[in-house]
């Protein structure tokens, strides 16, 4: 392993017992701006994914039975959709710790496919067709209801889901999913929506400069454009929602994976690359199985790229209200900031999981206002002063964040993490 990981990993132990503290939290948020390395000098390099992970291990040494959900989907050297990403959260879980499992639908051309697969419950599903229905009309870019759900089988369900979710007849007015459509402008969130739908390409893209030119294509329906882009969107919907793919996300007693990991190790990672595709919206409902079934008293799920679910309504109010669903779990959400959309539900989101206690590294400017939200002028200015001190911090190879509790830490506390006093010395010494 780099030896710069090595350091990095260190300092992921020490953030996460401050992190964690003395467990009196039920809502633990770790904001972050970009969402790739919160460290990148020339000593240590920290991950996203090393600190969930030493999160999730600390807290199992505090005895709480965890589970870790990882997004595959970063796009950085170490993702965890490659080999070198996976072998490394291999060595950094260690020999002792439990095998990690996957949860998608790729079925060749990923080394994900090599893992043990968890999978959403049918019985989950049969018991809970509202959040289907819910997650179903938000997911999809037409404006649909989604009344009756049969979910008695992965046929009858492949069968819902490309009804739903396949491009829109000639009656239906693509268009009017969109805020301010007749002003050739879009929301971002409904833009990211179809990008999921369509192959990325000049007929859409993710950001409102290429709003005119998407709804003057919708608009002249007849366009030989037109056309291919809803030829696209159904064989992709199709392709998506075959029984044989709904097949390796969906099945009987799914979670048994998890629970055998719980039993031996106190801890079961589940690595997923769903964000940003068309089974996003299976996520939120695997998370509540999750949640429901293995959580309770003394259990923590930790969910890494929750923002990115803020485009799915029913998402942000499950996460929200986890512990109404399983009393007693604690959940940490850890939120990248810079390239997620301005969902409608997000703000919701970060004030909830901000609240009680959290680390934040940095966030975008727009959610200032957000986390300042009915306090006061003073923490507004300790808020930014830690927040700069801390950018401080990392430029100079420390691993540094702002702190707050709502109790410990109201104006928060700068958190400033480096290499131990032997670390310095062998380094001096190799410098010479």
């Amino acid at each position: 392993m780099e030896k710069r990981l090595e350091a990095g990993s260190k300092l992921c132990g020490k953030a996460a017992r401050i992190l964690l503290g003395d467990l009196r939290w039920r809502r633990l948020g770790l904001l972050a701006f970009q969402d790739g390395p919160l460290l990148d000098s020339r000593s240590a390099l920290v991950l996203p994914e090393a600190l969930l992970l030493s999160l999730a291990l600390e807290a199992r040494q505090l005895g709480l039975r965890t589970v870790l959900l990882l997004n595959a989907r970063r796009d950085h050297y170490y993702s965890l959709s490659g080999e070198l990403g996976l072998s490394t959260l291999r060595a950094l879980i260690g020999l002792r710790g439990p095998e990690p499992l996957y949860f998608g639908a790729s079925t060749e051309g990923s080394p994900l496919v090599s893992l043990p697969r968890v999978r959403l419950g049918l019985e989950w599903l049969s018991a809970n067709p509202g959040a289907l229905a819910r997650l179903v009309e938000a997911a999809s870019p037409v404006r649909r209801e989604v009344k009756e759900v049969d979910v008695s089988s992965i046929s009858a369900l492949s069968e819902l889901l490309m009804d739903k979710l396949g491009p829109p007849s000639f009656k239906e007015d693509l268009s009017a999913r969109v805020k301010g459509a007749d002003k050739y402008q879009a929301a971002a969130d409904a833009l990211s929506t179809l990008s999921a739908f369509v192959t990325p390409s000049s007929l859409i893209s993710v950001g409102l400069k290429y709003a005119a030119k998407f709804f003057s294509l919708v608009r002249e329906r007849r366009k030989e454009e037109y056309k291919v882009f809803l030829d696209v969107w159904k064989k992709n919907v199709q392709e998506a929602f075959s029984e044989e793919r709904l097949s390796t996300l969906i099945g009987e007693d799914g979670l048994e994976p998890l629970r055998t990991c719980l039993d031996e190790h106190g801890l079961g990672i589940v690595i997923h690359d769903v964000i940003g595709t068309l089974h996003e919206l299976f996520l939120p409902m695997f998370i509540s199985q999750v949640a429901s079934e293995l959580g309770g008293e003394g259990s923590l799920v930790i969910v890494d790229g929750a923002s990115y679910l803020a485009k799915l309504d029913w998402a942000v109010v499950m996460l929200c209200s986890l512990q109404e669903e399983a009393p007693g779990t604690r959940l940490a959400c850890y939120l990248p900031t810079k390239d997620v959309p301005e969902y409608e539900n997000l703000p919701s989101l970060l004030v909830t999981f901000t609240s009680e206690r959290a680390g934040i590294f940095d966030t975008a400017p727009s959610h200032v206002d957000v986390l300042c939200e009915g306090k006061s002028a003073a923490f507004r200015a300790a808020l930014l002063r830690n927040l700069e001190e801390a950018a401080k911090k990392r430029l100079s190879g420390r691993l540094a964040f702002a702190l707050y509790d709502r109790e410990e830490a109201p104006l928060l506390k700068l958190i400033s993490l480096g290499p131990g006093f032997l670390a310095r010395l062998k380094d001096k010494i190799k410098k010479g």
